[in-house]
C-alpha cells in the first residue's frame, strides 16, 4: 500500500472520527423544550389525576345515594370504601395544586375543616329538598359554612363515631338527604374541574409565556407541598395533628401525598419528567440530589403504616423538608426560578 493512501485512509478515520464525536456531543447536549415539558406534565400527570378524582368522586356520589336508599351496614362499608378512594385521589393532587386545582373554591369543598357530626347535621333542617339538579346543588352550598361542606365534613359523618353510631344518626330525619348532598357537591366540583383542566391544557400550546409561567408555579408548589408536609401533616406542631388521623388514613394519605410529587417529578410512565428536563440541561448532579432526598421520603413516610410516634413524624419532617430544600435551591437556581412568586 502506498504511502499518500495510508496517509489518505488515515485522514479519512480522523475526519470520521471528529464528525461522529460532534454528533455525539450535540445529542448529549440536545436540551429538552420547555412546552415539551410542560405538554408531558399536562397530558401525562395533571390530566390524568383529575380524572381518577371525577372518576372516584362520581363513585362517591353513587355511594352515598346506595346508602340512604339501604342505610345498612354493607353499604355503609361499600360508602366508606368509596371515601377513600375519593380522598387518595385528591390527596395526590393537593399535596401540589395547580392551576384550578389551587382556587379557593376547590378547597373550600375539598380540604375546610369540619365539625363535629351533630353540629354539621344542625344544617339538614334547612337544606333544599332533593332530588336537585348538578349546577343548583352547588349553587346551594355557597351559604354553607365551610365545616359543614363537602369531602371532610362526609369523613366527619362516617367516622367520628361507631359504624352502627353513624347509620342510626344518618337514618333520621333529613340528616341522610344532608349527606347525599355534601356527595352530589364533592362529585361535581370534581367534574367541572376536570372539565377546566381539559380546556386549560387545550389552550396552553397557543401562549408561548406559558411554559416559563407552568414552571414557577409547578417548582413553588412543590416546595410548598413538601413543606406543608413536614408542618401541618405529621402533628409536630401545636395546631397540626397526623393527617387523615380521623378515617384511620394517614399512611395511605401521606403515601398518596409522595407518590403525587413523585410523578410530578418524574413525569409519568416513562413520560418527560424534571429529571429529563435537567439532565438535558447538564445538571445530573442536582437531579441525583433531588432523587436522593425523594427516595429518603417515600422510604420514612412508609413506616407510618406501622408507626405514628414522634420521631417518625420528625424523621418525616427532616426528610420532607430536606427535599423542599434541594428543590427551592439547587433546582430554583439551576433553572433560574424563583421561590415565593408564584400564588
Amino acid at each position: 500500500m502506498s504511502t499518500c493512501f495510508k496517509q489518505t485512509t488515515l485522514s479519512l478515520c480522523l475526519l470520521g472520527a471528529v464528525l461522529s464525536g460532534a454528533a455525539w456531543a450535540e445529542e448529549e447536549l440536545k436540551r429538552i423544550p420547555a412546552p415539551e415539558f410542560v405538554q408531558a406534565e399536562m397530558r401525562g400527570v395533571l390530566l390524568p389525576a383529575q380524572r381518577k378524582l371525577a372518576a372516584t368522586s362520581a363513585e362517591l356520589k353513587q355511594a352515598s345515594i346506595n346508602f340512604c336508599a339501604a342505610p345498612d351496614a354493607a353499604n355503609f362499608g361499600k360508602l366508606q370504601a368509596q371515601y377513600l378512594n375519593t380522598l387518595l385521589a385528591w390527596r395526590a393532587i393537593e399535596v401540589a395544586p395547580m392551576g384550578p386545582s389551587s382556587e379557593a373554591s376547590v378547597g373550600r369543598i375539598m380540604a375546610s375543616d369540619s365539625a363535629a357530626p351533630d353540629k354539621i347535621l344542625t344544617l339538614a333542617k334547612d337544606m333544599p329538598a332533593l332530588p336537585m339538579v348538578d349546577g343548583k346543588a352547588l349553587h346551594e352550598s355557597d351559604t354553607l359554612p365551610a365545616w359543614g361542606i363537602g369531602l371532610k365534613t362526609i369523613e366527619s359523618l362516617l367516622y367520628t363515631n361507631k359504624p352502627e353510631q353513624s347509620i342510626k344518626l344518618l337514618s333520621t330525619g333529613k340528616n341522610c338527604d344532608y349527606l347525599q348532598w355534601q356527595g352530589q357537591i364533592v362529585a361535581y366540583k370534581s367534574e367541572t374541574l376536570l372539565r377546566a383542566w381539559t380546556g386549560f391544557s387545550n389552550g396552553v400550546g397557543y401562549d408561548v409565556s406559558y411554559p416559563r409561567q407552568f414552571q414557577t408555579e409547578y417548582l413553588n408548589r412543590l416546595v410548598e407541598g413538601a413543606r406543608e408536609i413536614a408542618q401541618q401533616k405529621v402533628g409536630l406542631t401545636p395546631k397540626s395533628v397526623w393527617q387523615d388521623q380521623l378515617s384511620g388514613a394517614t399512611a395511605q394519605g401521606l403515601m398518596a401525598n409522595v407518590a403525587g410529587m413523585r410523578v410530578l417529578l418524574l413525569g409519568a410512565d416513562g413520560g418527560v419528567g424534571l429529571d429529563d428536563f435537567l439532565i438535558s440541561r447538564g445538571h445530573q448532579k442536582i437531579w441525583d440530589q433531588v432523587a436522593s432526598k425523594l427516595a429518603r421520603l417515600e422510604a420514612v413516610t412508609r413506616l407510618t403504616v406501622d408507626s405514628r410516634s414522634e420521631q417518625t413524624a420528625q424523621n418525616i419532617a427532616n426528610a420532607a423538608n430536606a427535599l423542599a430544600d434541594v428543590l427551592e435551591k439547587d433546582v430554583a437556581a439551576a433553572l433560574n426560578i424563583k421561590i415565593g412568586k408564584a400564588k
